[in-house]
């Protein structure tokens, strides 16, 4: 018997403007993976095997949905008006019309557009929640970019190019994909030249760069960072670099669900709800880009000069008794500790805002954190959002008198499910829960223990429960099926969550639970990180009077000028541990520069050797925490002799760049000088973008600008090639120039289990301490030192920034620029002051190499 198998393409013709397979256009993803024809038809979809391409995709609609009807200029640019052709139509609903188009000259290198619905009013996030730039007061004269519309009764497109050389950047004109504008689904794309560099669109674990041929879905989810999946954050940013070297941004702020879809000369989106608002950022640096974007987000900003130094947290220290012991350990084996932090142990029965009276008695905790600040250091506990529902709580009964809590569609408290049972919410788009959460950390802070900073987490709203915690709690299946009418729970068009289009309220809250009785969560689910930690570094600023630590596991556009972040449950594997750069580096550019992973892997048991790597490369991270789970063997640094050796090694180092990490946190949130500084790790691609080699490279990473990082993440590896763009590069441990090379190379390093390979750039003054501290305090009595490192020209320029590491507003600080030139065997050392203070410190310059 001749058994033949055929594989189905499917084609449908046009009618009447109706939708239809085009296997050549951009493709969303209908199924998930390992889905088969069968039942990708059964959904209405089209199913055509292509390598690189979703296999079971949506239907298109027909080309030119929306013609231009009238254009009229504004002093920033122009207004646009466009109907919907009637023979138009949308598989998930009918198209809105009349739009709105405004294109705003913002600034020399920003421009705005903004596509919305003209009859009625949108969600939109309001500016007071995430910021949307400062408005113009005159239109900039020589802007970097240009754009084309089409013409009154052309069918519509926009198109962005740089004005230097007419590169197209953004242009929506293809018929592959034209705009499709319905109350649920909203969709819009760009061609490309195929042979751009994309970075961005997070959160999620996948290499740097973008991929062809994958959904990159935006969408607040609390999972434990399996690939290429959305994850706790939503940025829906990207970095484009094209082979000239010139960068720029896109970023579509909008805080619905939403698929991004990359293919080989195409970039589409695919929104639920909301408005097209677009800005573009002309960088040409990748720098200048990021810069550009925190103009829009908001800039970081500048944490407390100890949260810089090393921290050790783990789920399972289960009594005061464990973290004094920690401890202790830390000071015997003389490993650098400024933070000791509490999981969820500390809580009586996983209520937040108390402390467990037999494990974490309150005079104890307030003896033991009282010794810590004799020792100088710090203590940090994590805070969920969830509050029991228990009328003899008081943070429960305190919310329901206020009515600060989330609801439900009927009006009811949202009943949800965290670590203590049945949970509320607090509603923090309610302008009265501000005070509410003030109170109750202020409450904990003066009755229990003085923390020294906050761990904000499972705050995407993460729930044990698929919605609201109650018997008619919706579970649905997928389904595909045109919406009539505004339905948030069960929408036209379900996003790609999780990889398996999952429901919107799995694991999270229905998408009809009400926020300041005005705002529903479809709409606000992915910005409760942002308000959480904007709450949160507000009453803990109003409490000390100073700056404070505030970590926050999901977060936002925005989210930087409130918070740091940890990238959440990694796994203890090499692989993990490799993913740490990439996520670290997706941060930078999102805004979020004091990022750092779980130092030698959250879940499962680490290794000697894997920890001995991971600390290696964590010393480095601008937030540097070794951190895992209950379930995990104990991985403290001083649990291995070779480890404690590592660690002491490389935090040394790490205790004596502080001074230029956190001059790198001031330029970032501040933008102080001329040269573009909005990060404090980067990828090589930053300093070096016309290499496109640099462009592929995410296992190695810059500190600043001068500082090249090359960690061992290869189980048993002892040697590692590590690339070296052009210029001279010196070994930051013997001063000696290593290489130096007109066009970069590639050279094999010994890497033994002790050694990570560190190199300083020619061209830089890397500012320090000299001599070892055990924490950040003890660090800045130390002498400050200078490291010269000549470029090939005999030149070398460097900064420092100092203060007193917490005031909120420093009045007394200095800012210095160094200026190194070296001529035959003479050399000049020069620096500027830029701003006059009472007390000087001295300034030594340990070399010049």
């Amino acid at each position: 018997m001749l058994l033949i198998l055929l594989t189905s393409v499917v084609f449908i013709e046009v009618v009447n403007g109706q939708a239809m397979c085009r296997p050549n256009s951009p493709r969303s993803e209908c199924g998930y993976y390992g889905i088969n024809q069968y039942e990708c038809e059964g959904r209405g979809c089209c199913w055509t095997p292509t390598e690189g391409q979703p296999w079971c995709y949506y239907q298109s609609t027909a080309p030119n949905s929306y013609r231009v009807h009238t254009i009229s200029a504004t002093a920033f640019g122009l207004r646009m008006s466009l109907e919907a052709e009637p023979s138009s139509s949308s598989e998930f609903g009918e198209l809105l019309t009349p739009l709105g188009v405004d294109i705003t000259m913002e600034s020399q290198s920003r421009l705005h557009v903004n596509i919305y619905h003209l009859d009625h009013t949108r969600w939109e996030i309001p500016s007071n929640i995430s910021s949307s730039g400062n408005v113009p007061s005159e239109p900039p004269t020589n802007p970097l970019y240009k754009y084309t519309t089409a013409k009154e009764g052309e069918f519509f497109y926009f198109a962005v190019s740089r004005a230097s050389d007419d590169e197209v950047l953004f242009n929506t004109s293809s018929e592959d994909q034209p705009l499709e504008f319905a109350d649920q689904f909203i969709a819009i794309a760009t061609t490309l030249p195929g042979t751009e560099s994309l970075y961005g669109l997070g959160e999620r674990k996948a290499p740097l760069m973008l991929q062809r041929g994958r959904t990159y879905t935006i969408w607040n989810f609390d999972t434990s960072t399996p690939p290429d999946v959305n994850l706790y954050g939503s940025h829906p940013f990207y970095l484009d670099l094209r082979q000239s070297g010139k960068a720029h941004g896109v970023y579509l702020r909008n805080s619905n669900g939403m698929d991004v879809n990359y293919g080989d000369d195409f970039l589409s989106y695919r929104v639920i709800g909301g408005v097209l608002d677009f800005y573009f950022f002309l960088g040409p640096s990748p720098e200048h880009v990021i810069q550009q974007y925190q103009e829009v987000i908001g800039r970081p900003y500048l944490p407390p000069y100890w949260a810089l130094g090393f921290h050790q947290c783990r789920y399972g220290y289960r009594n005061i008794q464990s973290l004094q012991y920690v401890v202790n350990n830390y000071t015997e084996s003389k490993i650098p500790l400024d933070g000791i932090w509490s999981d969820i142990d500390y809580m009586d029965e996983y209520k937040v805002f108390t402390l467990d009276p037999n494990n974490y008695p309150v005079d104890e905790m307030k003896k033991f954190v009282s010794d810590l600040h004799s020792n100088s250091m710090y203590y940090v506990v994590i805070i969920n959002p969830g509050i029991k529902v228990d009328e003899n709580y008081k943070p429960y009964s305190d919310g329901k008198e206020r009515k600060v809590f989330i609801m439900d569609k009927d009006g009811e408290e949202f009943t949800g499910k965290q670590w203590p049972g049945f949970v509320v919410f607090p509603d923090l788009f309610n302008p009265d829960t501000a005070q509410y959460w003030n109170d109750q950390i202020g409450e904990f802070y003066n009755t229990s223990v003085e923390v020294d900073g906050i761990w904000i987490n499972m705050n995407e709203i993460s729930n044990f429960c698929n919605g609201e915690c109650r018997p008619e709690s919706y579970d649905k299946e997928l389904r595909s099926v045109k919406q009539v009418e505004f339905d948030p729970v069960d929408p036209p068009y379900w996003i790609n969550n999780q990889g398996t289009h999952a429901a919107l309220n799995v694991k999270t809250l229905d998408m009809d639970a009400i926020h300041n009785k005005q705002y529903i969560e479809y709409n606000v689910h992915n910005l409760y990180g942002l308000m959480q930690g904007k709450a949160t570094l507000n009453a803990m600023e109003t409490l000390q009077g100073k700056r404070s630590l505030v970590i926050s596991r999901s977060t936002f556009p925005g989210s930087g000028s409130y918070t740091g972040h940890t990238t959440g449950n990694n796994h203890a594997s090499f692989d993990d541990l490799y993913h740490s750069i990439p996520g670290m580096l997706n941060f930078q550019m999102f805004g979020i520069p004091l990022v750092g992973s779980d130092i030698c892997g959250y879940l499962g048991d680490t290794t000697e050797e894997l920890c001995g790597r991971w600390m290696q490369l964590g010393a480095f991270y601008p937030f540097s925490r070794n951190h895992n789970d209950k379930n995990a063997i104990p991985q403290e640094p001083y649990q291995w002799p070779s480890v404690a050796a590592i660690s002491r090694k490389v935090l040394s180092l790490r205790y004596s760049l502080l001074p230029y990490y956190y001059t790198l946190f001031y330029k970032a949130s501040r933008a102080v000088t001329d040269i573009p500084s909005a990060t404090v790790t980067r990828p090589l691609f930053f300093e070096f973008p016309n290499d496109l080699r640099t462009h592929y490279i995410d296992r190695q990473f810059m500190v600043g600008s001068g500082l090249l990082i090359s960690p061992v993440l290869e189980e048993g590896a002892t040697s590692i090639d590590a690339y070296f763009p052009r210029g001279s590069w010196y070994c930051i441990y013997s001063a000696l120039r290593v290489v130096s090379s007109a066009d970069g190379a590639t050279l094999t390093l010994d890497t033994p289990l002790d050694h990570i390979p560190v190199y300083v750039r020619g061209g830089s003054a890397i500012p320090g301490h000299v001599g070892d501290a055990m924490t950040t305090t003890e660090s800045r009595k130390n002498d400050y030192g200078l490291g010269v490192a000549l470029d090939d020209e005999g030149n070398a320029s460097g900064d420092l920034y100092i203060d007193d590491g917490d005031s909120i507003k420093p009045t007394q600080y200095l800012f210095i620029t160094f200026t190194a030139t070296s001529e035959c065997s003479t050399g000049q050392l020069t620096s500027t002051i830029d701003e006059q203070v009472s007390c000087v410190t001295m300034v030594m310059v340990l070399s010049i190499v």
